[in-house]
């Protein structure tokens, strides 16, 4: 993600909270996951992961379940987050590198997007 406004990035970053969220969604988690892991009162993790998503950083999928009650869960989205200075400028620019996606995750992808138009 080239040309990321750079506050909406660094900002979330500079948060303890949400650098604690970054590292554990490697997997997906839900909101109640992360606020039980985290020890975030449920207001916070909500918004933070919000900040996070926002930013590009933390992705937001549908967990199918059986039952028909889907739940959201959040994931990391990035490999990293590069920030460059141009010195004539006086400007910061931020690019979140993304991780390839595999088989598996384009699937979930695809019947989250199925699971929505239904």
């Amino acid at each position: 993600m080239t040309g990321t406004d750079a506050d909406t990035v660094l900002e979330p970053l500079s948060d303890a909270d949400c650098r604690a969220i970054l590292c554990l969604l490697d997997e997906p988690h839900t909101a109640k996951e992360v606020t039980a892991s985290c020890d975030l009162p449920r207001t916070s993790a909500y918004r933070k992961l919000t900040a996070l998503s926002e930013a590009g950083l933390v992705e937001e999928r549908t967990r199918v379940r059986t039952d028909g009650n889907h739940v959201t869960a959040y994931v990391r989205d990035c490999a990293g987050v590069f920030v460059s200075v141009d010195e004539g400028s006086e400007s910061v620019s931020v690019d979140v590198v993304r991780e390839p996606e595999s088989p598996d995750e384009r699937l979930e992808r695809l019947w989250a997007r199925i699971g929505e138009e239904l």
